[in-house]
């Protein structure tokens, strides 16, 4: 019949998300709502109460100065630790009433712990996580304050980044997920919003350990969470997943950094699912020819539907990444020297 059947039964026939039969309903109550395009906010996981959050004087012990800005997951403040005089972010949670009271809890618990282990991670590219805790219904993460703007900022046509810091910020965050993977700590969720390009021209991943905290828990209406975007399809079929997830996802990004826009679009959320899971993309060559083909084959093994076919880690990624950026640079060098001359 249509590409939505296709998927659903592709899927189903995987062995993923046995309830499917509960999910479709509300599956198609989401996909009416807007074409899942380069951003797929539409569509990103309803997790958290809809409800407006108030803004407060105090979370926890820190004294909160100003609000920064309103996540995906509740309001995020610059805020001031007492005891030590430092500021800080505090990323708020207010977990929704698509959970049930008890799985809630277990939500919390499970966050608490990965939010533990995320925060032994030490890398120059990782945002560093100095407390968790819970005030009131609001359950929160204080971490290091960063200066510069998330990535949702030049994922459009007319406010892409300059390609050599493309590089740059790709190289980067595979780096980070490299470290991070060595380490046993799978990211699941790398998409735009999550990576931040500092002032200073440096770059942090955010968000470890969240995702895995809220991914694996059933919501009331079945409903998939997660961006679907960014997701691959192993994830999209509710199979285990592994570091290879992460490397799919940093493809996406890079391809939308790249074009400005990502490489699965659809019209609904069935249709955008049976693209991820089936279809190839469009080569990025065909948006612009003036990129480097080497970006298009490792994007094509990044992209790859088997996790087998893809590249093992992401030190290998960065490696390349940096190769090309070294050439560039070299190129540009003897460009300069040969004016001059």
């Amino acid at each position: 019949m249509d590409n939505a059947l296709t998927a659903y039964e592709y899927i189903f026939a995987q062995g993923a998300y046995k309830d499917l039969a509960e999910r479709i309903p509300r599956l198609k109550e989401l996909e009416g709502s807007s074409t899942i395009g380069s951003h797929g906010s539409a569509l990103e996981a309803n997790i958290l109460r809809d409800a407006p959050l108030e803004e407060r004087s105090k979370v926890g012990r820190y004294k909160v100065l100003s609000v920064l800005g309103r996540g995906s997951m509740g309001l995020v403040y610059k805020a001031l630790d007492p005891k030590i005089n430092r500021i800080l972010a505090i990323k708020t949670i207010r977990f929704s009433d698509e959970f049930e009271e008890e799985v809630v809890q277990e939500i919390k618990n499970r966050f608490f712990r990965e939010a533990e282990i995320a925060g032994q991670l030490s890398h120059p590219s990782i945002v560093t996580i100095f407390d968790v805790g819970e005030d009131g219904d609001l359950t929160y993460m204080a971490m290091e304050f960063l200066e510069g703007n998330d990535l949702t900022k030049f994922i459009s046509k007319g406010s892409l980044l300059p390609f050599r810091k493309v590089l740059d910020v790709i190289a980067s965050v595979a780096d980070a997920l490299g470290y991070a993977h060595k380490t046993d700590v799978i990211h699941r969720d790398i998409k735009p919003a999550n990576i931040m390009l500092l002032r200073n021209g440096g770059v942090k991943v955010t968000d470890f350990g969240i995702a895995k905290a809220i991914s694996s828990s059933r919501t009331k209406t079945g409903v998939i969470l997660g961006t679907p975007n960014y997701m691959s399809p192993e994830q999209i079929m509710g199979q285990k997943i592994d570091f290879r997830s992460d490397i799919f996802s940093l493809g996406v990004l890079f391809y939308q950094l790249l074009v400005g826009r990502t490489p699965f679009q659809g019209e609904s959320l069935s249709n955008l699912l049976y693209q991820i899971t089936q279809l190839k993309h469009t080569p990025i060559q065909t948006f612009n020819p003036k990129i480097p083909a080497v970006c298009d084959k490792i994007i094509d093994r990044a992209l790859a539907k088997n996790p087998a076919d893809r590249f093992q880690n992401a030190t290998e990624i960065a490696k390349y990444i940096k190769l090309l950026a070294a050439k560039m640079d070299q190129m540009k060098k003897t460009e300069t020297t040969k004016n001059k001359g």
